[in-house]
């Protein structure tokens, strides 16, 4: 009498054990069964939470009126039933109005044993943590160059620095004509330094400084600059509207 009671207790330990594997299967993804016009055959627990729907409701529906059929799902689907066997895509984009934004890992397989075309999809939503651990990983790679601008800007600061002195030391002995070219290198170079300044916070979401600026100061800065370099042998005519009033911009960016 022990013996036959023990063998039941064991008998409702393991169908115990059953009924909680399918609902850890139920829970791990969404699992849909579609036959060859894209119909929904059956539907799981997850499949319903997905599409807010009972399956009752859901069978008998096509699967491609509750999401668009330009989503990669479709292809997969077409690949299985075109090749004969599994096949699987890593964060696919579910997007649709009834269901909103999901990111999932999707595996298609078809099954032989039913209809032809009939084919069991599998849809594994990627999880918070995986998303959490996604956004880390670019937020690291953003101070590692945020970083790497830092040093940058150290390095290029520091002979921008020499130069600019150097420029201060030859104007103390040039004529006043020839004055006007060491004061552009000292614009330049600190206008070299103001770029690097913001090259540093680069990561950051700061918007632009902007002010009124004189257009015809940065026209004539760029026409020294010009007249200095690449078109030393050239013939420049200004011709200036005075009565233009201040742009709203970056002297610099200009």
């Amino acid at each position: 009498m022990g013996q036959e009671a023990f063998k039941q207790g064991k008998a409702m330990v393991a169908h115990r054990h059953e009924i909680d594997a399918d609902a850890v299967l139920e829970a791990l993804s969404t699992v849909v069964v579609v036959d060859g016009e894209l119909t929904i055959v059956r539907i799981n627990n997850a499949g319903e939470h997905l599409f807010q729907s009972s399956a009752a409701h859901l069978k008998g529906q096509r699967l491609d009126h509750l999401i668009p059929a330009d989503s990669p799902l479709f292809a997969l689907i077409r690949q299985a039933r075109d090749r004969g066997h599994s096949v699987a895509e890593y964060h696919v984009s579910l997007i649709s109005p009834r269901i909103g934004r999901h990111v999932a890992n999707v595996q298609v397989a078809p099954l032989a044993e039913e209809a032809p075309g009939t084919v069991v999809v599998s849809m594994q939503e990627r999880t918070v943590a995986t998303q959490i651990d996604r956004q880390l990983t670019h937020r690291g790679a953003a101070r590692s160059v945020s970083a790497m601008a830092a040093m940058l800007a150290h390095e290029v600061k520091n002979p921008m620095s020499g130069i600019r002195g150097a420029a201060q030391l030859l104007e103390e002995n040039l004529d006043p004509a020839d004055r006007a070219l060491t004061r552009l290198i000292r614009d330049e170079v600190d206008r070299v330094c103001g770029l690097v300044d913001r090259m540093e916070g680069f990561s950051t979401s700061d918007a632009l400084q902007r002010e009124g600026v004189n257009i015809h100061e940065v026209l004539g800065r760029v026409h020294a600059l010009a007249r200095n370099s690449f078109g030393r042998h050239l013939r420049f005519v200004d011709n200036y509207d005075p009565s233009l009033p201040p742009a709203f911009g970056n002297r610099d960016q200009l």
